[in-house]
This record gives C-alpha cells, structure tokens and sequence, in this order.
C-alpha cells in the first residue's frame, strides 16, 4: 500500500510546482497588461498636455489682438509701448501656461512610464520566483519521498 502512494506524491508535488508556475505566469500577464495600459495612459496625458498648451497659445493671441483693436479704437494708438508691452505680456503669459502645461504632461507621463517599467520588472520576478518557488515544492516531495522510502538501514542490535 505505501508503494501505490508514491505515484501519488510524485504527481501531487508535480501537479503543485505547475499549478506554481501557471499561476506566476497569470499573475505576469496581468503585470503586463497594466504596464501596457500605464503606457497609453502616459500617451494620453502628454496628448492633454499639448492640447492645453495649443489652447493657452489660442486664449494669449486672441488676448493679445483683443487689447490691440481696443487700444486702436481708443485713439490711443496701438504702436504706443504700454500697449506693446502690455501685449508682450499677453502673449508671454499665454507661452509660459503653455509650457507649464507641455512640462506637467512631460512629468505625468514619465511618470506613468516608470511606474510601466517597473510592473514589467515585477512581471519577470514573479515568473523567476515561481520557478524556485516549483523547484523548492519538487525537492521538497522527493525529501519526504527519500525519507519514507529510501531504504533505511536500521541499526544493528550488536551481539
């Protein structure tokens, strides 16, 4: 009776070291499938970004030719340099919110990549530590298997 449960051990430690292994590989296709998605989150917030920043460039000059047709429709004069420094500033205000918005979805998405990167990473670790992980279980069942069943030598009485 206790030869028929080797088998058994055997494909129990076999069938725990491969439930082991698939279950890593699960889990690293799951890792991978969130660096992929942290990925295109990355694209979208550098894509919001550069829309931010064309909008910013859109509200300066269209402040910008506001303040001039109501400084020419003063009488004032458009070429007088308050008005033109008042424009600059306009528009180097619309430029500076414009790159702010460009840096922001830069730092996002970088971000975003790292954090990708290091799911990736943590997907191969888990595949390598499922394989020490089977190979531990394997060894493991064929220590006991030794054990029960490696032909111990009992000691002699002596006489």
């Amino acid at each position: 009776m206790a030869q028929a449960a080797l088998p058994a051990m055997v494909a129990g430690s076999l069938l725990s070291a491969g439930g082991t292994i698939l279950g890593a590989k699960s889990e690293a296709k799951e890792l991978k499938r969130e660096a992929a998605q942290l990925e295109a989150n990355a694209g979208q917030e550098r894509a919001t970004s550069q829309r931010q920043a064309f909008e910013a460039r859109r509200e300066g000059r269209f402040a910008a030719s506001r303040a001039l047709a109501i400084a020419a429709a003063s009488g004032g004069g458009a070429d007088d340099p308050t008005i033109v420094n008042a424009i600059a500033d306009l528009e180097g205000d619309a430029e500076y919110r414009a790159r702010v918005a460009l840096y922001e979805g830069n730092i996002a998405g970088d971000d975003l990549e790292r954090q990708a990167k290091a799911r990736r990473r943590e997907a191969k670790s888990v595949k390598t530590q499922s394989y020490f992980k089977a190979g531990g279980t394997i060894l493991g069942a064929a220590g006991g298997i030794a054990d029960r069943y490696g032909g111990k030598t009992k000691p002699s009485g002596g006489g």
